[in-house]
């Protein structure tokens, strides 16, 4: 796959795809045993397309960060994002003690 192709691939309009042109990646199947070069080669083989692609019923337009995180780093960032701002609004004790 070269560069232009990848490039080519990761501006599809999402709006235009084909559901039938694209892979479920539900049912892709990927050796978990395997070294990490070889199961992003195999990814990239069954897929297609690694940028559009469904999962049952539902089209995805996919993105990839260029800073090594994962989706676990990412979601504990959003996580840990709500929990500040659920802090935030929780109003302090005004240490009366009373509260009616």
């Amino acid at each position: 796959m070269t560069t232009e192709e990848l490039q080519r691939m990761r501006e599809a309009d999402i709006m235009l795809a084909d559901r039938a042109q694209l892979t479920d990646i539900s049912t892709l199947e990927i050796d978990r045993h395997r070294p990490v070069k070889d199961r992003i080669q195999s990814y990239l083989e069954q897929v297609g397309n690694p940028f559009l692609v469904k999962v049952g019923d539902y089209v995805l337009k996919l993105n990839y960060a260029e800073d090594g995180k994962d989706m676990e780093d990412r979601m504990l960032e959003y996580v840990s994002g709500m929990t500040k701002v659920r802090c935030q609004d929780i109003p302090e004790k005004n240490g009366s003690g009373s509260h009616a």
